[in-house]
């Protein structure tokens, strides 16, 4: 009588889980590959970072004075941090300083002069080594505090970019949050530039990259669990 030899059956639920898990590291090797192709902004008066960064240009020839005239304003916030970053640029580099103001409609309604809104006055003085001055205040002009004091975020010397930033719970929004901006220049007391407003809603990437890389981590196991009981 011929020998039987026991053929043994592939666990098709061990393919499955091999699966899952490759997609979820491809998951987080997207991310990895986003992150690497943008190291993210530091506030550190050097401004090669912000290339490709999203950004509203503003047309020349626009403002009551050449060192008030706005080229571009930028915008961004590093893969899980709980920072949202800002940059300014002008057309005209200089040693006069630049005072800005970034009004923050943090409910999306229209109307930047609420209590719950943000505005950000900013104080950039090339002249004195790129010196940079920060005050955060409410919509109505309530003074919450002082982001920066003698920060070297500005182009020194003849300069024409400032860089800042304020956390989310200075704006008190959330990640995901929708927000409106607009940011203006000034000359003394008159408003001399005005960026257009955009929205934003700035996201904390790694949370969501993260998020999905456990949930299909879970996921898998789940379901090898169920075929190893079945």
């Amino acid at each position: 009588m011929d020998k039987l030899t026991p053929v043994r059956r592939r666990n098709p639920g061990g393919s499955c889980l091999f699966a899952i898990f490759f997609a979820a590291l491809l998951v987080l090797g997207q991310f990895s590959s986003a992150q690497a192709q943008s190291a993210g902004i530091f506030l550190d008066g050097l401004f090669e970072d912000w290339f490709s960064q999203p950004n509203v240009p503003d047309p020349q020839g626009d403002a009551w004075t050449l060192h008030t005239d706005i080229s571009a304003f930028y915008f961004t916030n590093n893969p899980d941090q709980d920072y949202l970053f800002f940059m300014a640029e002008r057309w005209n580099a200089g040693s006069e300083g630049l005072d800005l103001r970034l009004f923050i409609d943090t409910n999306n309604n229209g109307d930047m002069t609420e209590t719950v809104d943000r505005m950000i006055e900013v104080r950039y003085h090339p002249n004195q080594g790129g010196r940079t001055y920060v005050d955060l205040y409410d919509g109505a002009g309530g003074f919450l505090r002082q982001v920066a004091y003698q920060m070297d975020w500005g182009a020194p010397g003849k300069g024409n970019k400032v860089e800042w930033g304020v956390t989310f719970a200075d704006l008190g929004i959330t990640p995901n949050q929708t927000i409106r901006m607009q940011l203006v220049s000034f000359s003394g007391n008159k408003v001399s530039d005005s960026v257009a407003e955009v929205q934003w809603s700035p996201a904390n990437a790694l949370g969501w990259y993260l998020l999905v890389f456990l949930g299909t981590i879970g996921l898998g196991w789940l379901y090898h669990r169920r075929r190893s009981l079945a």
